[in-house]
C-alpha cells in the first residue's frame, strides 16, 4: 500500500477491506483487495457508474500481491443508522430519497449492457450532512447477460431469484430491493419478505394509496407480477410528487381502486398505468 498522509481502517470482510485516507487536502476510500478480477470488476462499474449517486473514481494500482482502488470518500452517516434513529422518514423527505436512488439505478439499469447493482439496501447508502444520499460499493454489479452466473444480494433485501436460485434475474430484481429499502424508509422497519407484506399504512395512515401502490408492485414476489425495471419506477415516483392537486387526487383515487381489489395471490401479470 502507498503511503497516506492519514488512515483509518473503515471495515475488513471475504474480499478485503476498506481504510478511510488522505491524500493532498483531500480524503479519499481506499479498497484493498487479494482478487485482482475482483478489483477489476469493481473498477470497471464504477468508472461506469457515472452519476452523482454514486462515488466518483479515482485511481488503481497494484503493490505487494494487492489490488486498490482509490475512490471519492463519502462523509455522512450510514441511512440504516439514521433510519434508526429517526424511526423512518416521513413521505416528502423518503420520497426525496427514493427518487435519488431510483434515478441512479434507472441510470445504470440503462447503460450499455444494462447493469445490476444487486445488493441495495440501506447499509449501503450514505445520508450526507447536506441532506443528500449517496450510494456506495458496487462489488456485486454486473450485466444482465452475466447474472444468473453468480449469485449475490442479502437475504430480507434482495429478490427472491437472487437468493434461491430458482428463477432468472432481470431489471425487476433490483426494483425488488428498491422497495423493500422505501419501505424500510417509510416506516422504520425492514419489511418482511416470503410474501408476507404489510401495508406502510399501518405505521402512518397519512401515506398515499399511490406510495403503497407503488412499493407493493415492486416488492411482488414472482417477477411476472412486478414492475419490469427501474426507469418505470422513476416515472411512476415523479408522477406522484410532480401531480397538480386535482392530477394528485386523480391517482390516488385510482391507487385506491386498485389496492381494495389486490388479493396479494402474485399470479397478475404487471400491466398497471396510474398516469393520469
Amino acid at each position: 500500500m502507498r503511503e497516506y498522509d492519514d488512515k483509518k481502517l473503515i471495515r475488513s470482510g471475504s474480499f478485503g477491506s476498506v481504510y478511510k485516507v488522505k491524500k493532498g487536502d483531500a480524503f479519499y476510500a481506499l479498497k484493498e483487495m487479494t482478487d485482482k478480477g475482483v478489483r477489476d470488476r469493481e473498477e470497471k462499474f464504477l468508472k461506469l457508474a457515472d452519476h452523482p449517486l454514486f462515488p466518483k473514481f479515482e485511481e488503481s494500482y497494484d503493490e505487494d500481491g494487492k489490488y486498490y482502488i482509490l475512490e471519492e470518500y463519502i462523509w455522512g452517516t450510514p441511512l440504516d443508522e439514521a433510519i434508526t434513529l429517526r424511526k423512518g422518514f416521513g413521505q416528502p423527505e423518503a420520497m426525496k430519497f427514493a427518487v435519488t436512488v431510483a434515478d441512479g439505478i434507472a441510470f445504470l439499469q440503462q447503460s450499455d449492457g444494462n447493469i445490476l447493482f444487486r445488493d441495495l439496501k440501506a447499509e449501503n447508502l450514505i445520508l450526507q450532512p447536506d441532506g443528500e444520499i449517496r450510494l456506495v460499493d458496487l462489488g456485486t454489479a454486473c450485466y444482465l447477460e452475466e447474472a444468473d452466473r453468480s449469485r449475490a444480494g442479502t437475504a430480507g433485501n434482495s429478490a427472491p431469484e437472487q437468493i434461491d436460485n430458482k428463477s432468472k434475474q432481470g431489471l425487476y430484481s433490483d426494483v425488488y430491493a428498491f422497495g423493500m429499502l422505501f419501505y424500510h424508509m417509510l416506516t422504520g422497519q425492514k419489511a418482511p419478505s416470503g410474501g408476507k407484506y404489510v401495508s406502510v399504512r399501518k405505521t402512518d395512515p397519512t401515506y398515499s394509496a399511490s406510495l403503497e401502490l407503488l412499493i407493493r408492485e415492486c416488492t411482488m414476489e414472482e417477477t411476472s407480477a412486478r414492475i419490469p425495471d427501474m426507469y418505470t419506477v422513476l416515472t411512476r415516483l415523479m408522477d406522484i410528487a410532480m401531480q397538480s392537486p386535482s392530477g394528485y387526487k386523480k391517482i390516488e383515487k385510482e391507487a385506491e381502486r386498485v389496492l381494495k381489489d389486490f388479493d396479494g395471490s402474485e399470479r397478475i401479470v404487471y400491466s398497471r398505468n396510474i398516469q393520469s
